[in-house]
């Protein structure tokens, strides 16, 4: 108690000789705006850290990083998931039982899960917020009477910005090869990975039925980076019924997300991508709104 009455007494001390100091008041009043004026870029550079950009602050928290993008001894992110996902010998297992313990050999799924969107976005992009939108609203209703998912699998999103600025961009003197993302691309066309992919989503029903150009898969295909549209949106299924289709692994894609003129339908969208597979025979023939299937009727 005593110490507590000395300081009050020490700061009762404090402010009278402040309010007696008439030339001590107008000094407080300017430092305390120099104070305001100093902390206002803080606050800046914090809360730009939080949103990362203001179209795609959402998908910031499931980014999934380039930084050190082309270092030979050092595998981005990125590329450890990139590289979880090329691999020719999933298509070879006998069995659902051998690819499934082979992903968890791995530890595939339980770094990354068993189903999930993977997205190439921007900061700054008009598709980019289209698909903030839907996937906030999708993600509000998932498994519920809005949006219900009959794999019961939990709504997942991996981000990869194509925008990202890597630590080491600047030792790289060509305009391309000074992007991280353009490295990235770069890095997997050696290993075919667009080619694969380009070719196997191609084939999918989803194609034909909403009349997606072929220059879309073909820029895929020849990992054309600068003409790639974001948001591209894939949708990686290493469930059963992917496997018992024969596209587990990369099995959808969607370019631009210009589709829908609502969030609920664009929300919808996504729903029918996420249900691309039929859980049994029985399904697919009620489900034929779906455009991912081959049921589909327009």
């Amino acid at each position: 108690m005593n110490i507590l009455k000395s300081i009050n007494a020490t700061f009762n001390k404090f402010w009278r000789w402040i309010k007696e100091t008439a030339w001590v008041q107008p000094l407080l009043i300017v430092g305390g705006i120099f104070a305001i004026i100093f902390s206002i870029s803080r606050f800046n550079s914090w809360f730009s850290v939080m949103a990362v950009g203001t179209s795609t602050g959402y998908f910031n928290s499931y980014r999934i990083s380039l930084e050190n993008e082309g270092t030979a001894a050092y595998e981005t992110a990125a590329d450890k998931l990139t590289d979880s996902i090329n691999n020719d010998s999933f298509d070879d297992y006998a069995s659902y039982e051998e690819l499934k313990a082979e992903l968890d050999d791995k530890g595939i799924i339980a770094d990354y899960g068993i189903k999930y969107f993977l997205l190439f976005v921007e900061e700054d992009c008009a598709g980019c917020t289209n698909a903030e939108n839907a996937f906030k609203l999708l993600e509000d209703g998932w498994n519920k009477p809005t949006f219900e998912f009959k794999d019961k699998n939990p709504l997942a999103i991996k981000s990869i910005f194509a925008d990202e600025l890597s630590t080491n961009d600047k030792d790289y003197e060509l305009d391309e090869d000074s992007k991280a993302f353009y490295r990235y691309v770069k890095k997997f066309d050696e290993r075919d990975f667009w080619t694969r992919a380009a070719g196997r989503l191609e084939g999918r029903p989803y194609k034909d039925n909403k009349s997606v150009g072929t220059s879309k898969y073909e820029s895929l295909e020849n990992a054309e980076a600068s003409s790639w549209e974001t948001p591209t949106i894939f949708l990686v299924d290493w469930t059963e019924a992917a496997y018992n289709a024969g596209i587990a692994g990369i099995s959808e894609v969607l370019f631009g997300f210009t589709s829908g003129t609502t969030d609920y339908e664009r929300a919808t969208l996504l729903q029918d991508m996420w249900n691309h597979v039929p859980l049994d025979a029985s399904e697919a023939s009620k489900d034929v709104d779906n455009p991912f299937r081959a049921e589909y009727q327009a």
